[in-house]
């Protein structure tokens, strides 16, 4: 994790008074742009959040270490935390993509995985919209990932 990530963690924390893994703050710190191509239109449509509930149930897998962590306590916390951050965009935007610009920068696995997760999360609805298409190409240019 990169120290603006890092700071980003220990603020969000903070603020949230939670506790969650820096490795899930990391994967959720990366979805981000994604979460933010959803809500390109001004809304949260039924589809969009279905289908990020979805993805909640597959990535909480990745993060069970143990037979005692519970993977539907992870996917709902990593859903309590969407909310939050789609809920309180003003608040986390700038800070969350300026701390993932300097994470990812030079960093081509990641950049990737951005762009591929923001065009999944966009192709949740019946494909992808005009307003979808133009919120990844402002956030692929504003995090400098080539997406040519």
């Amino acid at each position: 994790m990169t120290p603006q990530l890092h700071q980003l963690y220990i603020e969000y924390i903070k603020a949230r008074k939670i506790k969650i893994p820096e490795d899930q703050f990391n994967y959720l710190a990366k979805l981000y742009p994604a979460l933010l191509v959803c809500m390109s239109d001004g809304k949260l449509d039924q589809e969009e959040w279905d289908g990020i509930v979805m993805a909640t149930r597959g990535l909480s897998a990745e993060f069970v270490k143990s037979p005692n962590d519970n993977r539907d306590l992870i996917a709902m916390s990593f859903r309590t935390e969407i909310r939050y951050l789609l809920d309180n965009v003003d608040k986390w935007n700038k800070k969350f993509l300026n701390a993932l610009h300097a994470s990812i920068k030079g960093n081509k696995i990641d950049q990737e995985f951005i762009m591929e997760t923001m065009y999944l999360f966009a192709n949740i609805t019946d494909g992808i919209s005009d307003e979808e298409e133009e919120a990844i190409r402002k956030l692929a240019h504003r995090l400098e990932i080539d997406h040519s």
